[in-house]
C-alpha cells in the first residue's frame, strides 16, 4: 500500500513541476498557459516553388507515418497534432521537386513549441526552391527561414 502512495505522490509532484515549469517560461504569451497540454498544433505546408513546380513530400514522426503528398502550384496541404509533454514532439519532411530532393524537420519542439521563444500553434510554412520559411505572428511576414537539414 505505501508503495503505491510513493508512486502517486512522486506523479503528482511531477504533473505540478512540469505545470509550474511552463507558466513561468511562456510569459509572452498568456493565451497558452494552463492550456498547452490540451492544444493542438496546426501544420500547414504551401507550394510556393514557383515555374508550376508541383511539391510531393513525405513527413513522418517517430511515431507516424503521414504518407506521401503532392501539393499543386500554390496550393497547400496540412496536417495536425498534439505535442506530446515532454516538448521532444518532431516532424521531418524530405522534400521533392523537379531534380531536387531536401529535408526538413517541419514541427521540432525544440524550435517550435510554446514553450519557446517563438510559438506557433498554427505553423504555416511557404516551401520555396532556396528554403523553408515559417510565417511569423509579431511580423506578419513568413520571416523565420532556415536551411534545408544537413
Amino acid at each position: 500500500m505505501k508503495k503505491t502512495q510513493v508512486h502517486v505522490m512522486v506523479i503528482s509532484l511531477f504533473i505540478h513541476l512540469a505545470a509550474s515549469r511552463v507558466e513561468n517560461v511562456v510569459v509572452d504569451a498568456p493565451a497558452y498557459i494552463g492550456k498547452w497540454a490540451f492544444m493542438k498544433t496546426t501544420v500547414q505546408i504551401s507550394n510556393r516553388l514557383g515555374g508550376g513546380l508541383t511539391l510531393v513530400l513525405h513527413c513522418k514522426s517517430k511515431n507516424n507515418d503521414l504518407g506521401i503528398q503532392t501539393i499543386a502550384p500554390d496550393s497547400s496541404w496540412s496536417f495536425y497534432f498534439r505535442p506530446n509533454i515532454f516538448g521532444t514532439t518532431l516532424f521531418f519532411c524530405r522534400f521533392m521537386w523537379a531534380q531536387q530532393a531536401h529535408s526538413f524537420d517541419i514541427y521540432d519542439d525544440y524550435r517550435d513549441g510554446v514553450r519557446k521563444g517563438n510559438p506557433c500553434i498554427d505553423c504555416t510554412w511557404n516551401i520555396d526552391q532556396n528554403r523553408p520559411c515559417r510565417f511569423n505572428e509579431k511580423t506578419n511576414l513568413f520571416d523565420l527561414c532556415y536551411d534545408w537539414n544537413k
